[in-house]
């Protein structure tokens, strides 16, 4: 850089270049455009999804400030104090059953009672619209309810009809269109179901012990800290038990839903951009190749190297911003494309705007991509002399790129990897993700060489089509090597995927409903046990029922710590998050495998003792003979931990992670929890006869709740699936760059061939084999690492049962060999016409 020239005269060198169009450089833009567009659509979604959480987050909370309990209401002191600091909105909800008041016909129902305050931020919007107020009016002895659309589709009823809820009568006012307080973080087993405090008084649902959350939602005065208020009520009630949200706090489930997902996707489309890699690797090698006589002219003209290397380097750079703003526009455009196709069905709210951080982190992911893959093609062509130069660039002759372009690169990809760490949420993962690149791309180099290897040493096949297949894949310039490494690799992310949600779909419709019960039975009140267990033991069809008394309870210390301040492990952080159902027992429950301790006798009157978990065990950095300490109610209690419990959840047997017990929790309002095994042929009637006998109880069909998370893994699983077709689609583009720039070589070939007597059927068959030989590589080879890795994260973070899936390696295979065939001939489809007269003339 010490010629102050150096820079105008590269400056016009790559205006020059540039004159003569984009020509050659078709792949190199396409595959800057697909990785860069992922990443800026994936981050202008999750910034705009923020963005809008945010400014909905006091409508999302349902104030600036929400208390939230368990079973249990504010005792007078505790709501003056709330009064004096502000607008009150009270909300109960609990699940429950609704039926047709003149039919047969019933559901489950998520049921939410509010006030005349409510909502203190939003709007609530139905149809016909109708208020709060109408919550209220009673009309022929029923009170009015607003209810989703799918409760009356499962009903069969419209606005107007007559429902019943424990003892009473409710009229549908309307169809809920928005509900401002409700958002993806709100886990739904049913339709909604909202009335006013009148409506719930007369259900009757209420009693001691009833699954029942109270939420106080606070509007304050403007200009007020809702974080002080929060610590001022701490400090007043520290023995409350309640939990206290701040609107900054507001749908924090969400929060870190959107932050996983989105740097799950972007480092999928990372993937997907590296693979593009390759691509602008071949399209700027191809393009030098064929700048040979101008390179070498312009050196013999008294260019130096580095004047040519810095041009073209110029070059590529405005290409790489041409191609990665391209992808940054298309990505900032995708929210609002997003919402225009999605509308209401989106479940979070999304602001619209442009998110200049994620769009310059796509684009600086893109250009960093471009440097890495296309400086040695730059070096290298900078370091060969002239005279080689005019005799011909041919691909086994091109020398090293040096130690000064290898220093570089080396920088160039250290930035890449610092920005892919920097920008990720979870920098292990980013480091892991990182790691596992390079070992890809070792693995898959390393696999391409020994393809190429071994056709190099097979027994030369008699037919001379399949004989000319094997040659073409080792010879010299051939572009096997990026298509093996490119296309096994989008193959193996797209495995990767299918692999990883066939598995868990199994999971839920395959392994999980051989052995779990039909229905859960919930708030089933001390006085109706004895009659329910009389019920069910009496009903045809029925072959087991389990029953636990059950409430809700919150950690709040681990071995006398807070838990504030306590060493949790990430894999078990849910535990402290808010209340966990816990339940006491004298029995060890079946199908439970002691790990440490001992269960203590079923007479036990002892100090309380608590069985838990290992995995929380483990998380929490507990063992036998330490601490805990639960709130239940309001009340703090520390138990000793007596034993350490394997369970498997997956069952879904009724189980706790945390047993107490006997003698600690009996005289504290609760209600139980029972489960029902029954062949699918009985399940109609166990439903009827159970909610016929106890209409304030819920019943919970299993099978509905695994068909709606088998339909929530299938949602995610299609972006994770969109995500591998872009890294697939960025390694065909990889193929079709290779064989384009391969197709001179082609046609010539082509030409010989024909002048000694081959058809066009020989050329034929001769092409295809040699992709056909290359799809089946690269399909092997994902369907091989693809599976491994599918095994290793099923089994290893999910700790579930891996299960090969034929069919979707089958699928894969077919997918490779397929088009790989289709681009491979139509890559050289003009060499199969290509008349030998027109070459024989030039020669």
């Amino acid at each position: 850089m010490r010629d102050p020239a150096l820079l105008p005269l590269a400056w016009r060198l790559a205006q020059r270049e540039l004159r003569s169009g984009l020509r050659g450089f078709g792949v190199f833009l396409a595959c800057l455009f697909l990785g860069v567009f992922a990443i800026a659509a994936i981050g202008s979604f999750s910034a705009a999804a923020h963005r809008g959480l945010l400014a909905d987050a006091r409508a999302l909370l349902g104030g600036d400030l929400e208390i939230e309990l368990h079973q249990r209401e504010l005792i007078p002191e505790q709501r003056r104090s709330l009064g004096t600091r502000g607008e009150i909105s009270e909300v109960v909800e609990l699940r429950t059953m609704a039926r047709v008041a003149d039919g047969d016909r019933r559901a489950l129902v998520e049921l939410k009672a509010v006030d005349d305050a409510y909502p203190l931020y939003g709007a609530l919007e139905s149809l016909p619209p109708a208020g709060v107020a109408a919550l209220d009016r009673v009309e022929n002895g029923a009170f009015g309810a607003l209810v989703e659309a799918t409760l009356l589709q499962r009903l069969g009823v419209e606005v107007g009809a007559t429902l019943e809820v424990g003892a009473a009568r409710l009229r549908i006012v309307g169809v809920l269109t928005r509900e401002p307080d409700r958002t993806l973080g709100a886990f739904s087993l049913g339709p909604r179901l909202l009335i006013g405090p009148a409506g719930l008084a007369a259900t009757g649902l209420i009693q001691p012990g009833s699954l029942v959350n109270y939420a106080y939602r606070l509007r304050l005065p403007a200009g007020t800290d809702a974080a002080k208020v929060k610590t001022e009520l701490q400090d007043s009630f520290p023995a409350a038990g309640w939990r206290v949200r701040t609107w900054e706090e507001a749908a924090p489930r969400v929060r870190r839903f959107l932050d996983r997902m989105t740097l799950n996707l972007t480092l999928v489309g990372l993937c997907a951009l590296l693979v593009g890699g390759l691509g602008v690797a071949g399209a700027v090698r191809g393009y030098l190749d064929g700048k040979v006589v101008n390179i070498a002219t312009m050196k013999c003209l008294g260019a130096s190297g580095r004047t040519i290397f810095t041009g073209y380097l110029l070059q590529v750079l405005m290409l790489a911003a041409l191609g990665a703003g391209f992808g940054v526009a298309a990505g900032a455009t995708f929210p609002a494309v997003a919402v225009w196709l999605a509308g209401d069905r989106l479940p979070i709210p999304v602001q619209l705007g442009i998110y200049p951080l994620p769009l310059a982190t796509a684009a600086l992911f893109g250009l960093l991509i471009s440097l890495v893959f296309s400086l040695q093609a730059l070096g290298s062509a900078r370091r060969i002399p002239p005279a080689l130069l005019f005799r011909g660039y041919s691909g086994e002759e091109r020398p090293a790129a040096g130690n000064g372009v290898r220093a570089a690169i080396v920088a160039t990809a250290t930035c890449l990897a610092l920005l892919a760490v920097f920008s990720s949420s979870d920098k292990r993962l980013a480091l892991w993700f990182i790691v596992g690149a390079v070992a890809c791309f070792a693995l898959f180099r390393g696999l391409a060489l020994l393809v190429i290897a071994a056709a190099r040493r097979s027994r030369r096949p008699r037919h001379p089509g399949l004989r000319l297949a094997l040659a073409n894949i080792h010879r010299p310039g051939s572009p096997a090597g990026s298509a093996i490494f490119s296309l096994g690799l989008g193959l193996t992310a797209l495995v990767i995927v299918a692999l990883v949600q066939a598995n868990l779909t199994r999971l839920v419709t395959e392994t999980v409903p051989a052995e779990a019960p039909a229905f859960f039975v919930l708030d089933l009140q001390p006085a109706q046990v004895a009659p329910f267990e009389a019920l069910v033991a009496g009903l045809p069809g029925v072959t087991r029922h389990d029953l636990f008394p059950t409430l809700r309870g919150r950690i709040v210390a681990i071995a006398g710590t807070p838990v504030e301040q306590a060493a949790i492990a990430p894999g078990v952080q849910w535990a402290v998050h808010g209340d966990r159902y816990l339940s006491y027992s004298g029995v060890l429950p079946p199908g439970t495998e002691l790990t440490a301790g001992s269960w203590w006798p079923a007479d036990y009157s002892g100090p309380p003792l608590l069985s838990l978990t290992a995995d929380l065990a483990k998380g929490f950095g507990v063992k036998v003979g330490d601490t805990l300490t639960v709130n239940v109610l309001g009340r703090n209690i520390t138990a000793t931990i007596a034993s350490l419990r394997n369970v498997d959840w997956s069952t879904l047997q009724l189980n706790f992670a945390l047993l107490f017990s006997p003698g600690v929790l009996e005289a504290a309002p609760h209600s139980s929890i029972a489960t029902v095994y029954v062949p699918p042929a009985g399940e109609e009637a166990v439903f009827r006869a159970v909610t016929d006998r106890f209409p304030n109880v819920s019943m919970i069909g299993v099978r509905e709740v695994l068909a709606n998370v088998e339909g929530t893994l299938e949602r995610i699983a299609v972006a994770f699936r969109a995500m591998a077709a872009v890294a697939l689609l960025c390694g065909f583009l990889v193929l079709g760059g290779a064989v384009s720039a391969d197709q001179h070589r082609r046609l010539r070939d082509a030409v010989i061939f024909k002048v000694c007597g081959a058809t066009r059927g020989d050329l034929l068959i001769a092409f295809g084999a040699e992709f056909l030989l290359l799809g089946l590589a690269a399909g092997a080879i994902a369907a091989l690492v693809g599976s491994l890795a599918a095994w290793a994260i099923v089994a290893g973070p999910m700790s579930a049962p891996f299960k090969l899936a034929p069919l979707t390696l089958l699928l894969t295979l077919v997918a490779g060999l397929s088009l790989t065939l289709f681009l491979g001939l139509a890559g050289t489809w003009r060499a199969l016409g290509q008349r030998p007269a027109p070459w024989l003339r030039e020669e």
